[in-house]
Order: structure tokens, then sequence, then C-alpha cells
């Protein structure tokens, strides 16, 4: 009778669990770009309103230069959105108009839309974030971060050129980069997100400071 050395037994039962295991971690870890995009929209969909900090670099190609802003920010469904800025900038959407003001310039910018995507509001697409399908074809440029998403719109009214967004394994959005069509880019960072704070309606209006020269466009 032939004796087989243990050896023998020991590394196929050690190649079989390693390439299960190779085996199952592949399988985990490609995760199809449609199944993103639904754990994105799934989360959103169940949104109702949020708060969270901001920061915000926009790179104006015109200049070269990059420029930082930081705030807060507050959405409510359907249309809602507020962001005050630590220098004093409010950008207000109430779903039918966007407002623009400007302690420093002592101004503010009144803008009636059809459509949010048609403004130029880098955060407004967390508005739609439960549509995404709807409104973008979404392509996925590197299989290793499957949760890095590149979004290119549909409507050709649309102000930017291309979106770029990290979600986490909730499908909550951390990270956008939107690209316009004048070469500028801007960066979004959120941070202190709270889901489910039943914002009220007051939180959504804006009285400019008496002496406020208002343009409405």
């Amino acid at each position: 009778m032939k004796i087989i050395p243990p050896v023998m037994k020991i590394v196929p039962t050690f190649l079989a669990g390693f390439f299960l295991f190779a085996f199952a971690g592949s399988s985990a870890y490609a995760q199809p770009v449609g199944d993103i995009v639904a754990l994105v929209e799934n989360h959103y969909s169940g949104v109702q309103d949020l708060t969270a900090k901001v920061l915000q670099k926009n790179f104006l190609k015109a200049v070269g230069r990059t420029q930082k802003f930081e705030g807060t920010l507050w959405i409510k469904k359907p249309g809602k959105l507020r962001i005050d800025y630590t220098n004093g900038q409010v950008i207000l959407v109430d779903g039918k108009s966007a407002l623009f003001y400007s302690r420093k310039s002592e101004q503010m910018i009144k803008k009636a839309f059809a459509d949010v995507q048609q403004m130029n509001i880098p955060v407004a697409f967390l508005l739609g974030a439960a549509h995404i399908r709807d409104d973008f074809d979404v392509f996925q440029p590197n299989p290793k971060s499957p949760r890095f998403l590149e979004l290119l719109p549909r409507k050709p009214g649309a102000a930017m050129k291309k979106l770029l967004l990290t979600a986490d394994e909730n499908g909550r959005i951390a990270a956008l980069t939107i690209f316009d069509k004048s070469g500028n880019t801007t960066e979004i960072t959120l941070s202190g997100v709270n889901e489910g704070v039943v914002l009220d309606n007051k939180q959504f209006s804006f009285k400019a400071p008496k002496g406020t020269e208002v343009i409405e466009e």
C-alpha cells in the first residue's frame, strides 16, 4: 500500500482555501455601477431633510486661482436649499427661484428657474440624488473604487459638464466635484451630516439687510 506524505494532503487543502478566499473577495469587491447608483438613490429617497458642514473649493480657470469657502448647508424636500457661508454670502433656493446674497458687495441677486440643473449651484445636486438615473449617464472610472462615480448630465441646458461623487457604504454622498462648461471646478466635502432633522420652512426664507441692492434676473 502506497502511503501519501502528509504534506500532499495539506497543500491541496491550503490551495482550495486560498482560491475560495480570493474568489469570495473579488466578488464582494466588484460592485456593478448600477448597484452603487441604486444604493445612493435608495438612501436619498428616504431622506426628507438634512444639515451639514460644507468645505468648498472653487478653481477659477480664467484667473488660475482657487478660492476656499466654509459654510452650513440645510436641505428640505421638495426643492428647498440654503447655504450660509462664513464670509457672509448666502445662497437660498425655494423651489422656484434662487437668491444669491453678498454681505461684502451689499447686493442680492434673485433668479427664477424652471429646472435646478440650469442653476450653477453645485450642492443643489443633492436635491435630486434620489433620481440620478433620470438625469445622468453614470460611469465607474475606477473599478477598484466602486463608490466613486462619474455623472454626465443628459439635459443640454445643464450648467455642469460632468460631476464626480464619492459615496460611503450606506449610499450617503461624502464629496462632490463639479466641472462646468467654462473649465471651472468646484470641490465640495460634506461633514457632520444630520438627516431627518425636521427643518422648519422659515429656515428657507431670507430678508436682505436694509440698503442692499436687489437685482432680479
